[in-house]
């Protein structure tokens, strides 16, 4: 049974890539010009991107998350031994960088009574544009990024950065927990979780639970199930 905890929800923090934009939308450029390949690439191109933010946060290595994402294709089609030119990874970046905003997302920002905030590992001057583009309307003033810490979640000092800003929006002491973060990233998720955030895992491809020791307060399918939860009003 989920409790209700409309009253504990002073504010909200939402991941970026994954949960309000769909990095997916790009596999059709992908397919388009590596035909019968474009899910496999970029499903390992998202991989790769995740596993080298972990590396250079375990190491303190920061690089801007465009960088990483840029490097992450090149070793993509390393390991699948598909040549490319220059040319194939600036049309892929382009085309990843005008990913489309999931339909539930629209819905929901649209009509979200709360204060809200982006918490992201993307660099400010690479997902700003992205969010705007696809219609994500955040001020400057909501959107935590990775340069401001360089580092990456699951790190603390990115959710701290949104912590810090709900007890300004809710013009009031919050706990941790009175902060809901929302990730379709199970890792995102667990991180706030450990972080001390009442998390909302949005398993939108039916995954599996980790085995961590903990697991998210709430598990959705989509954002369309968030306000049945009574977490969010709307």
């Amino acid at each position: 049974m989920t409790t209700d905890i409309s009253q504990q929800a002073a504010a909200i923090c939402f991941d970026a890539l994954g949960t309000l934009l769909d990095p997916a939308d790009s596999y059709s450029h992908l397919e388009s010009a590596f035909p019968s390949r474009g899910k496999e690439i970029g499903d390992l191109w998202r991989i790769k991107q995740i596993d080298y933010s972990r590396l250079r946060s375990m190491s303190g290595e920061y690089a801007d998350f465009d960088q990483i994402t840029s490097d992450a294709l090149v070793a993509t089609f390393a390991h699948l031994a598909i040549p490319i030119k220059q040319s194939d990874i600036d049309a892929a970046m382009d085309a990843y960088q005008h990913c489309a905003m999931f339909p539930d997302a629209a819905k929901l920002l649209r009509t979200l009574h709360q204060p809200w905030a982006v918490v992201t590992n993307g660099n400010r001057d690479w997902i700003g544009p992205m969010l705007i583009g696809a219609g994500v309307e955040v001020s400057d003033s909501h959107l935590f990024t990775s340069d401001q810490v360089k580092t990456f979640k699951i790190n603390a000092p990115l959710y701290q950065l949104g912590w810090e800003w709900a007890q300004g929006a809710s013009r009031s002491t919050v706990s941790k927990e009175n902060v809901l973060f929302v990730s379709a990233n199970q890792w995102d998720a667990i991180g706030a979780t450990w972080f001390g955030f009442t998390a909302c895992w949005v398993n939108r491809i039916n995954q599996s639970p980790e085995q961590l020791g903990v697991r998210p307060k709430h598990e959705i399918r989509s954002l369309d199930e968030l306000a049945a939860l009574n977490i969010v009003t709307t």
